[in-house]
């Protein structure tokens, strides 16, 4: 599938409605509270990587984080920046597949990757979160065979995968467990190093 025809089945599916991704999940609000709300208590600078209509940006935009949201689909961009105009909250959107985002180095406190796991942007992913900075990601799994036609890289990962996709994370949390005819891993990785603590505007 060409970037244009997976931008299209999504924009479709947005305009469609899901409302199973309106809410954040529960996986991300558990590890929120467990690993990074102490941490980060006046909030900080936050990627929400293929973030939808921005279930998670919204909800930590309303908690005094500095957001950044990216999607491949441009109806879900618009659900999103229409949202946050009537909650009055600021964020940056960017109507893009994820490996073209410009990562910058060092940029973020959280990254939130939810089903979109790309291998080719990993190292960038990595190198854009901060020293003290935390990646909450959960993904599809293969469980048993897999028969999809999704390219390598975006193919659900083996078990076990995650943990070397990621490396130079702190392994805070980690869980595989099959879900219907396939698996989801959950896991939540911390960048070491110092974290200065900084008061925002």
């Amino acid at each position: 599938m060409s970037l244009n025809e997976q931008r299209s089945h999504w924009d479709l599916k947005y305009e469609q409605g899901l409302p199973s991704l309106e809410k954040p999940d529960p996986f991300y609000l558990s590890s929120f509270d467990q690993f990074v709300a102490d941490s980060f208590p006046n909030g900080g600078t936050a990627l929400d990587l293929a973030g939808g209509i921005g279930r998670h940006a919204l909800w930590l935009a309303k908690r005094n984080w500095q957001v950044t949201a990216v999607d491949i689909s441009e109806v879900a961009i618009r659900k999103l920046d229409l949202k946050a105009r009537q909650l009055d909250l600021e964020l940056d959107l960017f109507a893009l597949d994820a490996k073209e985002y410009p990562f910058k180095a060092a940029c973020f406190d959280l990254i939130v990757m939810f089903y979109h796991f790309d291998r080719n942007i990993c190292p960038k992913v990595l190198s854009t979160l901060k020293a003290g900075g935390i990646l909450i990601c959960k993904s599809s799994l293969k469980w048993d065979s897999y028969k999809g036609a999704a390219p390598v890289n975006m193919r659900p990962l083996e078990r076990g995968e995650i943990l070397s996709m990621l490396p130079g994370l702190r392994v805070m949390h980690h869980q595989e467990r099959p879900v219907r005819d396939r698996g989801v891993v959950e896991y939540v990785g911390k960048k070491p190093g110092f974290r200065e603590i900084t008061t925002p505007k």
